[in-house]
């Protein structure tokens, strides 16, 4: 995982900094679809709903393009988020 203390170069910054942005969008697009969400549940205009709607499934859809991003720039990451996914469906198993 790529830490600001392990950098070697200038490559591995730019790599760091590339993958911080890309963190950073990942919150900037979760935070939209809770901010749509919660604009759905406030009306009752249904014209309101269907495009705010739309514009979560296209944040949502943004969220993967972003996580596989993360995935491939910082593999060692990939592999966490991999067993706590895998931690979370035995938690499922075991209920």
């Amino acid at each position: 995982m790529f830490s600001i203390r392990t950098l070697q170069n200038t490559n591995d910054m730019q790599t760091f900094q590339t993958i911080q942005k890309a963190r950073t969008d990942l919150v900037g697009e979760i935070n939209a679809i809770i901010e749509y969400e919660d604009h759905i549940s406030s009306t009752n205009n249904m014209i309101a709903k269907q495009t705010w709607s739309i514009i979560v499934q296209d944040e949502l859809s943004h969220v993967g393009e972003l996580l596989a991003l993360l995935n491939y720039l910082d593999p060692t990451q990939k592999e966490y988020v991999l067993q706590g996914y895998q931690s979370f469906q035995d938690r499922l198993k075991n209920k």
